[in-house]
């Protein structure tokens, strides 16, 4: 595909076309990594492990496993910061 550079500013601008955008999954404003790869460039989308991940889980079944997690572990924070208090090893 053949793009021109186009002068923005004291910076360059290529133009992405709108299909490309919708075929990579990428919007306006996202970032990506761009790489010298040979003679040319390389551009990667950013990853995101964790986005998306609260979708669809309803504010209920969050607070149950919170609570459920406090019951489990809630102690647990407090014995291991006795072990540490007084203590320069970690």
């Amino acid at each position: 595909m053949k793009v021109e550079i186009k002068k923005s500013g004291n910076s360059a601008a290529l133009r992405i076309p709108s299909d490309v955008l919708k075929e990579l999954n990428l919007s306006i404003g996202e970032e990506l990594n761009m790489n010298i790869i040979n003679n040319g460039l390389s551009f990667e989308k950013i990853s995101k492990p964790r986005e998306g991940w609260f979708d669809g889980i309803s504010s209920v079944v969050a607070k149950n496993e919170a609570e459920q997690m406090e019951g489990d572990f809630g102690t647990i924070q407090d014995s291991c910061l006795d072990d540490w208090i007084g203590s320069d090893e970690w």
